[in-house]
């Protein structure tokens, strides 16, 4: 078991720490409540069914939507905007912002709200992933494992909001290691292998409903099959790739980052600002695929059997 790395204090004033910023994703201007119900169910569907991000249960009238800063801080939101800690393109409100969003069963709602759990995002394995820092019973299951969130997703959580909870999780539990003991490998929850959610090859989740060839076993039998894990090359404290790590913050992992980031939607946005225009449309067009890319992404509609409540 390797502990988990800590951040260090004080926090910087003008930006998240590295690794924790927003930069793989581009900002929507509009604020709506609708587009933050929108934006996360688009997000947190999984073969077609809105499930909870922790332990992936799929009933939509008992699934919350809620807000990792509360609705009531809008005070903190603008704070972390004018920080740069938050994109300033983001929502004006932290209850619009699909990124201050997640979906959660009731549970882990209240044990979110409750302060019994974080959420760490490890950029060198670039998960989500919950610790269970209450140590409580319940939780433990999920402890070290990765959540239901893919930070290359249009509408991931920005990283750097869960640094504020997870703040406010140290605080109410002063006893605790300052360095809790992780598992050795990212997995994913156990739901996300067994239900089979998670494509390998396409490193992405799978969004949309399996075909319906008109048996609903059938369906049922994929939804549920095994999948194998992704697991990504760690170095153990040795130096040899051996499954083992420890949660580190360095140059190394700073510079995956920016690579990454490089190959994100944010950057191909800064792309077409720089590329001319001045061609034919069929040459635009054509400039504009070679070079940018294509957004495939859909939308849907939102739930009204949703609960909306805030959480922070």
């Amino acid at each position: 078991m390797a502990p988990l790395s800590t951040i260090p204090l004080p926090l910087p004033a003008n930006q998240p720490p590295p690794g924790y910023g927003w930069e793989e994703r581009d900002m929507s201007v509009s604020s709506t409540t609708t587009a933050f119900n929108t934006g996360i169910e688009q997000r947190d569907t999984f073969l077609g069914q809105l499930r909870c991000i922790i332990c992936g249960l799929p009933d939509p009238v008992l699934l919350q939507r809620c807000h990792i800063i509360r609705d009531s801080e809008p005070r903190i939101w603008s704070n972390l905007q004018a920080r740069h800690w938050i994109p300033s393109q983001a929502k004006a409100h932290p209850q619009h912002e699909p990124c201050n969003g997640l979906l959660m069963c009731p549970n882990h709602h209240v044990m979110f709200d409750a302060y019994n759990f974080f959420i760490r995002f490890i950029p060198d394995i670039r998960k989500f992933v919950f610790v269970n820092y209450s140590n409580k019973p319940s939780l433990q299951q999920f402890h070290g494992k990765a959540i239901a969130l893919d930070i290359k997703d249009r509408y991931a959580p920005f990283p750097s909001l869960f640094i504020l909870h997870e703040m406010r999780v140290r605080g109410f539990h002063p006893f605790q290691p300052i360095e809790p003991d992780m598992p050795d490998i990212g997995l994913w929850q156990d739901w996300i292998t067994s239900d089979g959610v998670f494509d390998n090859v396409s490193d992405s989740f799978k969004r949309d409903s399996p075909p319906d060839n008109g048996d609903n076993n059938n369906n049922n039998s994929f939804s549920m099959q095994s999948q194998p894990q992704h697991q990504p090359t760690t170095t153990s404290t040795g130096g040899a790739s051996s499954g083992k790590r420890k949660v580190t913050l360095n140059a190394d992992v700073i510079a995956d980052i920016l690579a990454a980031t490089r190959a994100m939607p944010s950057w191909k946005a800064c792309e077409m600002e720089g590329t001319s225009w001045t061609g034919t449309a069929q040459e635009n067009i054509e400039n504009y695929v070679s070079s940018i890319g294509v957004d495939t992404g859909g939308s849907q509609k939102p739930n009204p059997n949703l609960q909306d409540e805030s959480i922070g």
